[in-house]
C-alpha cells in the first residue's frame, strides 16, 4: 500500500500532480487536494460548500471536468475545496459535494486543467491518476 495520496512530479513550466487511490472516488479526492493544496492558500477559518454535478464521456473527461468545475468555482467565489463527499460517481457521471474554505489569498494561479498526458491507469491493486496544471 502506498502511503501518500498525491505527490507533485517534476515539469518544467507547469504543475504536475499523481493521485492514487483503491479506487476513483479516493483519486479524484486525492487530486483536487493536491490541486488546490499547490496554490498554497492562506484560508480563512468560513467553511464553504458546493454541490456539483457533472456528466462526461469517460472517467478521463469526468476527472478534468470535475477539476475544471472546481477551479472555477474556487476562482469566482474565493473558495479552496480540500474535500468530496460523493453521492456518486460512475466513469460517466459524478453527483459530489466540495467542502473547503474561503480564501484570502493564493500564491500559485493554475490558469486550466489541461488534456496533456492525462492518465488513469490501474497499477497494482490501486488507482492512480496523473494531470497537468497549465499556470
Amino acid at each position: 500500500m502506498f502511503s501518500k495520496k498525491y505527490e507533485i512530479l517534476e515539469h518544467p513550466a507547469d504543475l504536475k500532480i499523481r493521485s492514487y487511490g483503491k479506487k476513483m472516488d479516493e483519486i479524484f479526492s486525492n487530486m483536487i487536494e493536491g490541486m488546490f493544496k499547490s496554490c498554497r492558500p492562506e484560508m480563512t477559518k468560513e467553511k464553504v460548500s458546493r454541490e456539483i454535478k457533472i456528466e462526461s464521456l469517460d472517467r478521463e473527461s469526468l476527472l478534468v471536468n470535475f477539476l475544471s468545475e472546481a477551479l472555477t468555482l474556487s476562482d469566482i467565489n474565493e473558495e479552496v475545496y480540500l474535500k468530496v463527499k460523493f453521492d456518486k460517481l460512475t466513469d460517466k457521471y459524478l453527483k459530489a459535494k466540495l467542502e473547503g474554505y474561503k480564501i484570502k489569498s493564493r500564491e500559485l494561479e493554475i490558469k486550466a486543467v489541461t488534456w496533456h498526458n492525462l492518465k488513469i491507469e490501474k497499477k497494482g491493486d490501486h488507482l492512480e491518476a496523473i494531470v497537468l496544471f497549465d499556470i
